[in-house]
Parts: C-alpha cells; sequence; structure tokens
C-alpha cells in the first residue's frame, strides 16, 4: 500500500481502488454496479499508467487475478479475496 512517505499520485489512484475493491469482496458480489464501476476505473488507470489497457489487455488481467494464484499474495494484502472478486468483477464487466 502507498500509505508512506512521498507516494506518488499513481501509487495513491492504484491503492484507493484496490482499497475499494477490498471492502466489497466481503460481500461477494462482482456483478454489483459498485464493483463494475470501479472495474471502469481500474482500466482506465491502467491504460493512463500502464501502456495502455484495451479489452484484451484487461481481459487478461481478469483471468489472471481470477484464478493465478501468485496476485493473490499481493492483492490479497488489501483484504482477503481481493485478487479473485476484480478478476470476477473484471470477466463480468466484459460479458465472459
Amino acid at each position: 500500500m502507498s500509505n508512506y512517505v512521498l507516494a506518488n499520485p499513481e501509487q495513491e489512484e492504484e491503492d484507493r481502488l484496490l482499497q475499494a475493491f477490498a471492502a466489497l469482496a466481503a460481500a461477494d458480489d462482482p456483478g454489483c454496479a459498485e464493483a463494475q464501476a470501479l472495474v471502469e476505473q481500474w482500466q482506465a488507470h491502467m491504460a493512463r499508467h500502464h501502456n495502455g489497457c484495451d479489452r484484451e489487455k484487461l481481459l487478461r488481467m481478469g483471468r489472471l487475478y481470477a484464478a493465478d494464484d501468485r496476485f493473490a499474495e499481493s492483492l490479497d494484502s488489501y483484504g482477503d479475496g481481493t485478487a479473485h472478486y476484480m478478476g470476477e468483477a473484471i470477466l463480468i464487466y466484459l460479458g465472459e
């Protein structure tokens, strides 16, 4: 998390989004309006700061977050189940 001195605006934005996903994860409804709005914000964040984020890139991220435990180690530091929840929310957002 970027709650430290000298965190840059990109890190602060990313933390805000990940904390919001973590807060919703407990409700376990990745199709809810709030989660879907966060996916849209996540895609925009990734596009701004990580060389774009088209549908295919977002789809690959969603699949990885939902199924690859390597992402859980990092994303679940925001709250248990955050990685899987984000992945499921992304896949729903994309109609997968």
